[in-house]
């Protein structure tokens, strides 16, 4: 009889764990991979779309660079709500010498800016599966950019951009399963971005990389389960760009396409 009382104990405790193992189980199915990995795609390739073609450019014309083309209102990415930009800068000569107040230009060889600024930003991206996700964040950036003037003879023929830059930001993916909420930390180092001269003819860089290390907390939430994630992913993107502004993101093992001007990530594999 006590035999019988223990085996039957026994029982429901299995029956208990065996549960509890099916509900941890179904929310670890909520994180797929690829998905996320889709994800921090679209959410870097917006960001170094947006520190290619705006703020490189921008930090140029703050310092009264002569013939910065494309420089708009900060910043003009697609969906993007900036607050107000705050940047500091700082000008040598041939020499190393400080230029003050970067004037003349003429002297000046090296510009180094200081940038810091917040954003809300929005957009959407297709998901593994051909599933459709919108994506609402803010972001919080802080970047050193040094700009080396490089001149042919007395005509200043390119622009050469290097330095580092942290981003803290926060983006929410919806679609119509589930909802993942990233909070990333990424660190990111310019090297040799090159912008020829005149910009009219030169649109995008024509040659250099950015290399992001994105760290990253991804909460998942479907119905009433949720699961988080801690995840770290390398991110690449080396140039020139084709004459469209399409230059290949890199994420890990997979490879995506990424356009400059519309920021949209496409084609991951």
């Amino acid at each position: 009889m006590k035999r019988a009382a223990l085996l039957a104990a026994a029982a429901v405790t299995a029956l208990s764990l065996a549960g509890c193992g099916d509900t941890t189980e179904a929310s670890a199915t909520l994180f797929n991979d690829s998905t996320t990995t889709l994800d921090i795609a679209a959410s870097s390739g917006d960001a170094i779309a947006q520190s290619v073609m705006i703020d490189l450019v921008a930090n140029e014309a703050f310092a009264g660079a002569p013939s910065a083309d494309f420089v708009g209102d900060f910043p003009s990415g697609p969906n993007t709500n900036p607050g107000t930009p705050v940047r500091t800068k700082v000008c040598l000569d041939a020499a190393g010498a400080t230029v003050a107040n970067c004037s003349p230009m003429s002297s000046v060889r090296k510009i180094i800016v200081g940038l810091t600024f917040d954003a809300t930003r929005s957009n959407a991206n297709s998901t593994p599966g051909g599933n459709s996700a919108t994506w609402t964040g803010s972001v919080h950036r802080t970047q050193t950019d040094t700009t080396t003037r490089i001149f042919a003879q007395n005509t200043e023929s390119s622009r050469v951009h290097g330095g580092n830059g942290s981003a803290h930001d926060t983006t929410t993916f919806t679609d119509a399963k589930m909802t993942r909420k990233m909070a990333e930390v990424a660190h990111d180092t310019v090297k040799g971005i090159t912008f020829a001269l005149p910009r009219t003819s030169n649109p995008y860089p024509t040659a250099g990389k950015i290399i992001r290390v994105d760290s990253v907390h991804v909460e998942i939430t479907a119905a009433t389960k949720t699961v988080s994630k801690d995840l770290v992913r390398n991110v690449e993107v080396d140039f020139p760009a084709d004459a469209q502004g399409n230059v290949v993101l890199k994420v890990n093992a997979k490879t995506c396409n990424l356009n400059l001007v519309t920021h949209a990530v496409t084609n991951c594999q």
